[in-house]
């Protein structure tokens, strides 16, 4: 019994002793910069694998702090990895630049990452290049400019002036918003919410657009899905792409192939909707009672309010018209052209 005791505990010992040989050696490198506020106007950052956060938490300095962590069997190995990775700082004018730089011979398969964090006010331009991490963003004021890709993109409120800049493009990551006022946004394959907008010009595919609140909207878009709670107008040219809409107030011009269209509730005071379609379903909440409409469909039917409609249809073959108007006619206008796609005008 003592014999198979001994051969236990010996046992166990070996045990933790392999494990602790195969535990990976954790190191970290820092880098700590800063410059007063007032001598400068920009930030240009570029990074690859790991995290860019900016933040606004007042005081004279604009600082960044990068850690650079890496992962290796031992001591020694994790030493020669951060030897690989640095980050370059330089300033011109009054623009400061922080750079990741990675020797092309670095190899790693344990985890490594390169943070940065980042205090500076909101007034002061930004542009961000991160490629393989997450990039956070508090409130900008200012011009900014990100490209992110195989990462999310987090912001607070992006509240630049419309005589700026703003800009997003994002691919291979989730996008999320809180505010944002004048966007330029290319997106492909990710998901973007964003909660609130006043303007925003789109060039997407394979993405899915949300948004809560918006101003004027303007899309070009392959292969996507759209959709959008309370909006002012849409302009949009699609291809293979999904259209939702809870509510809008004012314009719809979109030229459509291959998707659908559907809007749940449009304000009785609308001005314009012009669609020309082919082979996907158009259907309109009209609340009006009082508007002028030209329709015309082939290989497809039209559904309207006939009791309170004055002027044409025609019927020839497979295309059918109609054109006139609803009530009064005094309202917006509706013009539609559909091929194989069905026409719904009513609620």
């Amino acid at each position: 019994m003592k014999t198979i005791k001994l051969i236990a505990a010996f046992f166990v010992l070996s045990i933790l002793a392999v494990s602790t040989n195969a535990r990976a050696e954790e190191k970290t490198k820092e880098y700590n910069e800063s410059w007063p506020v007032a001598s400068v106007s920009a930030l240009d950052i570029s990074n690859r694998f790991g995290e860019v956060r900016i933040n606004n938490d007042g005081g004279n300095e604009v600082s960044i702090d990068v850690v650079i962590t890496v992962e290796a069997a031992n001591e020694k190995k994790s030493n020669e990895l951060l030897d690989k990775i640095e980050v370059q700082f330089r300033k011109s004018g009054s623009t400061v630049f922080a750079v990741t730089k990675i020797e092309s011979d670095f190899k790693s398969q344990k985890k490594f990452s390169i943070d940065y964090v980042v205090n500076i006010p909101s007034d002061k331009n930004l542009k961000i290049a991160n490629k393989y991490g997450n990039t956070v963003v508090g409130t900008l004021t200012a011009d900014g400019d990100f490209d992110i890709k195989y990462g999310n993109f987090t912001a607070y409120d992006l509240n630049t002036p419309e005589s700026g800049n703003l800009a997003l493009a994002l691919a291979y990551g989730n996008g999320n918003i809180g505010a944002a006022s004048h966007l330029n946004l290319e997106v492909s394959y990710s998901p973007v919410t964003i909660e609130e907008v006043k303007s925003i010009k789109v060039q997407s595919k394979y993405s899915t657009l949300n948004i809560e609140e918006g101003g004027d909207i303007q899309l070009d878009s392959k292969y996507d899905k759209f959709n959008f709670e309370e909006i002012n107008s849409l302009t949009a040219t699609t291809k293979y792409s999904h259209i939702s809409i809870d509510e809008l107030a004012k314009s719809l011009k979109v030229e459509s192939g291959y998707g659908g269209i559907k809007v749940g509730e449009i304000a009785t005071d609308f001005e314009f909707i012009n669609i020309s379609n082919s082979y996907g379903q158009i259907s309109l909440g009209l609340n009006s009672e009082n508007y002028a409409l030209d329709a015309s469909c082939d290989y497809c039917g039209i559904s309207y309010p006939e009791e309170d409609f004055t002027g044409d249809r025609m019927k020839e073959n497979n295309s059918r018209t109609v054109k006139g108007i609803i009530g009064s006619g005094e309202g917006g206008k509706v013009t539609i052209r559909s091929r194989y796609g069905e026409i719904k005008l009513t609620e």
